[in-house]
């Protein structure tokens, strides 16, 4: 388990119950609790300073995301994958990212092209691995959102939440941001170029790396 402490963020348009479930989800999709991890309430409670009320309820959010899931002896963990649900996951992954990426790539105009090469320059500069999953999460939805495509987004970033905390295990994998920032730059290439057929391959491919490291170094 990461030692990074949880924190709420203020936002004067959320309640308490959604601060505490944002600050909850964001620990999840960034690896701060892996998968299997136990979520005990009071804990949680404790290190945000509220009550046990909006954690509870935060859980139950999460839990219908499928982030966490209610077993009968550990209470709430940080949800498992099977290789098989990891499979599907990289599955519907590639065919809704591969086609946003495609139909994105036309569109490119030069700003959005310079704020993905600025993500990227950035990633290489940094050794915060969470800082490098939030850049990771924005350099492909800055690309979707090149087209107006908001149901495809939508679904794209629940299934990417779905595998985020498995991330988190690919990164702590020597030489494997190096390999993954390569494959956004091929991406970003394809963008420059605006050819979608190829922004959509090196999309798909990008994907099915991260997954066969996570395989790998899973053992599964």
């Amino acid at each position: 388990m990461n030692s990074t402490k949880l924190n709420i963020s203020p936002d004067g348009l959320k309640t308490r119950q959604e601060l505490v479930t944002d600050a909850i989800r964001l620990a999840i999709l960034t690896g701060r609790f892996r998968p299997g991890d136990k979520l005990d309430q009071t804990e949680l409670a404790d290190e945000l300073h509220v009550s046990r009320s909006p954690v509870r309820e935060a859980l139950r959010t999460l839990a219908a995301e499928e982030l966490i899931t209610h077993t009968p002896h550990r209470g709430a963990v940080v949800t498992e994958r099977s290789l098989d649900e990891l499979k599907e996951l990289l599955f519907i992954r590639s065919l809704l990212e591969g086609a946003a990426a495609k139909r994105a790539a036309g569109h490119m105009d030069e700003p959005r092209l310079n704020r993905l090469e600025q993500i990227v320059n950035e990633a290489d500069e940094s050794n915060d691995v969470e800082h490098v999953l939030a850049l990771n999460n924005q350099f492909h939805t800055t690309i979707y959102q090149a087209v107006e495509q908001p149901m495809i987004i939508d679904l794209i970033q629940s299934m990417r939440n779905k595998v985020a905390p498995y991330n988190r295990i690919f990164l702590d994998m020597e030489g494997t941001k190096d390999a993954a920032w390569l494959a956004h730059r091929r991406i970003l290439a394809a963008c420059r170029d605006r050819d979608g057929d190829r922004a959509e391959q090196e999309t798909r491919r990008h994907l099915a790396e991260v997954f066969d490291s996570i395989v790998t170094g899973l053992g599964m």
